[in-house]
């Protein structure tokens, strides 16, 4: 079958969910087509897409953000091709599925993990089978909603294939080159599942993946990025998974199978801060690590455990910290503002902690109620009467937000444009100090520079960036260095 998937964003970034899926469909024999979507003129983009190819399968990957565009793409398509099957999957049709089919835009849902699912529905799509015996699916019969039974998780993940990387174009392969790590880099998923059980992002994590964390071998995981720099000479990698610290013997043998095998390449991981281990920190620096992603969420103890259900206290907060300056592996802080309960001074304590434990980077969001979340199921009344959620478009993490929240709405800006000012990746003075005052971020830095230099595809645009903003961000670096630390 021909089968185009869709992203609804631009491909500035490998959408690995649909890759996988992508990938598997290819093994069975497929032809797959994946788009991502310019930010206008989407539907003539469509339009002119599919009658290149007579496409009889259109699958969209939907998070709840992009849930009415989603809707408009898929009407859209419908109207012009009333004979391709419209297939939607993520984690918005698995926790709505009766919303995302009501308009009758879409003809099913995958619901959960997708790669065994897409493959036994599009059997029976074309041998015109019942679609009741297809397990994790959902879709409208007489207006009433189906919804099968549930599809078995993939335990071994190391029977899934490599991603076929060849599903993007060069622009995407080649194009990416995330500061601080080299270029070519790539995104790369190790494992599945969650075991954790923050408010704002489950139960719809375990509802897609389970609870239980299923990892990728340490020797899988390997063969693709030597795979990766055979082919592509990739020097960066982003390890994607939110859940990267939590086995600690995995990361001890795929770090010592890095330094053995001599691997040179640089990566980025993200991590939770519970009980950090100075000696496995280490381990993956000499590794290559050169970025940890830690997420305290919030400066106030209570927000963060009793709101938003981290688990983690502070003392682990400034310990993780702490290990991570010593030892010299730069770390970003993911800061979420506006929580719900969050008082002015608990937003100060947000402030203080930022301050005190000096980011390299940060990643500013404001805390959104998904549907499907504990903290949606909550909140539930208050969202249906708030001005912040009258479209799912509203449910996007960067959109300026309040839930039961008791900051007044100048102080929480105020407080966000100090952040981006001094901690954002793109900050010039943030660049600068880096580069001034932390010895091993300028080694990363002329590592990368080397690879935007002598890459297959070089990449002059970014060395350039990269060293105009650091000198432009050395004055007001220096005159506004007590900044960082008041």
């Amino acid at each position: 079958m021909r089968i185009l998937l869709i992203y609804l964003e631009p491909l500035d970034n490998e959408p690995l969910g649909l890759m996988y899926i992508g990938t598997v469909l290819k093994k069975e024999g497929h032809s797959v087509k994946i788009i991502g979507l310019p930010k206008k003129s989407r539907e003539s983009y469509i339009l002119k897409e599919i009658s290149k190819s007579n496409y009889q399968i259109v699958g969209i990957s939907i998070t709840t953000p992009f849930a009415d565009t989603a809707q408009g793409i898929a009407g859209f398509i419908k109207k012009k091709f009333p004979c391709i099957t419209v297939i939607a999957g993520g984690p918005h049709p698995t926790v709505l599925p009766y919303e995302t089919l009501k308009e009758k835009n879409i003809d099913i849902c995958v619901i959960g993990e997708g790669e065994i699912t897409i493959i036994e529905l599009l059997k029976a799509i074309s041998e015109k089978k019942d679609l009741k015996n297809i397990k994790g699916i959902a879709y409208l019969e007489k207006d009433k909603l189906i919804v099968t039974e549930p599809q078995d998780l993939i335990e071994d993940l190391d029977s899934l294939p490599f991603v076929d990387r060849e599903l993007m174009p060069k622009s995407v392969i080649y194009g990416r080159a995330g500061y601080p790590l080299g270029n070519p880099c790539m995104l790369m998923i190790i494992g599945r599942g969650c075991p954790f059980s923050c408010s704002f992002c489950q139960p719809t994590i375990r509802k897609m993946f389970g609870s239980k964390l299923r990892r990728r071998s340490v020797e899988n995981v390997i063969e693709e990025i030597v795979q990766l720099k055979t082919k592509y000479g990739i020097n960066g990698l982003w390890i994607n998974d939110d859940t990267f610290l939590v086995e600690r013997s995995w990361i001890e043998r795929f770090c010592d199978y890095l330094i053995k095998k001599n691997i040179d390449i640089i990566w980025y991981a993200n991590g939770r801060l519970n009980n950090p281990d100075e000696e496995i920190l280490e381990k993956m620096r000499d590794s290559g690590c050169v970025g940890l992603v830690m997420t305290p969420e919030v400066g106030s103890q209570r927000v963060r455990n009793e709101i938003l259900n981290k688990g983690i206290t502070d003392e682990e907060i400034f310990k993780a910290y702490q290990i991570c300056k010593r030892i010299g592996l730069p770390f970003q802080a993911n800061i979420m503002l506006a929580s719900p309960t969050e008082t002015e001074e608990e937003l100060d304590t947000s402030l203080s902690l930022i301050k005190r434990i000096q980011p390299h980077f940060m990643n500013l969001s404001y805390t959104t109620a998904l549907p499907g979340t504990y903290l949606y199921g909550r909140y539930f009344n208050r969202i249906k009467d708030s001005i912040y959620y009258r479209s799912y478009s509203d449910f996007d993490i960067g959109k300026f937000k309040k839930l039961d929240c008791r900051i007044d709405d100048k102080k929480l800006k105020k407080v966000h444009r100090f952040f981006e000012k001094y901690y954002d990746k793109t900050s010039f003075r943030n660049r600068a100090r880096h580069f001034l005052k932390y010895p091993y971020f300028r080694r990363i830095l002329y590592r990368r520079w080397k690879t935007l230099l002598f890459s297959k595809y070089p990449k002059l645009l970014h060395l350039g960036y990269d060293i105009i903003s650091i000198v432009l961000g050395t004055f007001p670096y220096l005159i506004n260095k007590n900044k960082y630390k008041e």
